[in-house]
């Protein structure tokens, strides 16, 4: 007997024993016919299902995979530790540049939690980042004072912020050799990339005179451009909304990214449909 272990006797009638176990085991068997019934009537809907589920899992993967994660930065509890001169920029308690405007400025309507990737190699975690694509400021919330910080942009290799359980990393690029970086959120980057900068238009209140487009206040408008740069390329590409310009973009390939295009009915408006194009060039 093994240690610890104690057993105690029954005693049942022969005849009770055996009506129980014929009981238990009808049940199995109805349990089992049931579901049998079930895996025939809907044995299609539990293979969609579980394909969906499998799909989204792989969606995923591919989404993580699309964007390199930095590396080698020591992590910072917070900005204090770090001192003005190694990234924190100027602080704007009350900032009311934007007060009576419609709409906003900022990337994101909410403020979201991220990371800065400071060129120190320290990066410093936030509860409330927000990227200001109407002056290019990467601008914080303080999580004692909520006053709105801005960071020294010039001081920063890249930061993320992560929105609906996403993860959007955004980097400097000059889109122009004689212009200041701008921050653009990098969507693709396994050997080709694709960058999408978010741009705010600010349309002045104008509701005087027969022409006016009767606009009572003032409003930032939401765009974006979509660049691409190809692999082995320092070039960078403005995207258009035409398949024959797109397509023209790769000389050596132009036929297959042309029918690639139309088979798959990419809108070449849409992120997603620029990131499926440049992971099948990729793949050439």
């Amino acid at each position: 007997m093994v240690p610890g272990l104690h057993f105690v006797r029954i005693k049942m009638n022969p005849h009770l024993l055996f009506g129980l176990i014929m009981h238990f085991s009808l049940m199995s068997f109805k349990y089992w016919q049931c579901f049998a019934i079930f895996e025939k009537n809907h044995g299609k809907m539990i293979m969609k299902i579980a394909i969906t589920c499998l799909g989204l899992a792989f969606s995923a993967a591919t989404v993580a995979q699309n964007v390199s994660i930095p590396e080698d930065y020591e992590a910072k509890e917070n900005l204090r530790e770090l001192g003005s001169t190694d990234g924190t920029g100027s602080v704007k308690t009350f900032d009311n540049r934007y007060e009576g405007v419609k709409g906003t400025p900022y990337a994101f309507e909410e403020w979201h939690p991220g990371e800065i990737f400071l060129s120190s190699k320290q990066k410093v975690a936030m509860s409330m980042l927000n990227y200001n694509s109407f002056e290019n400021e990467i601008a914080y919330k303080d999580p004692g004072t909520k006053d709105i910080r801005i960071m020294n942009r010039y001081k920063v290799d890249l930061f993320q912020v992560t929105v609906a359980g996403e993860q959007l990393t955004f980097v400097p690029l000059k889109l122009k050799a004689d212009e200041e970086a701008v921050f653009v959120q990098v969507l693709y980057d396994q050997g080709s990339r694709v960058y999408k900068v978010y741009k705010k238009e600010f349309l002045k209140a104008n509701y005087e005179g027969g022409y006016s487009a009767d606009r009572k206040y003032d409003e930032f408008v939401d765009k974006y451009d979509l660049l691409i740069m190809k692999e082995g390329e320092n070039t960078i590409y403005k995207l258009k909304n035409s398949k024959k310009y797109v397509a023209s973009l790769f000389p050596e390939n132009e036929k297959k990214i042309s029918s690639y295009i139309k088979d798959n009915k990419l809108d070449l408006k849409e992120a997603e449909s620029i990131v499926k194009l440049m992971s099948y060039y990729d793949s050439l």
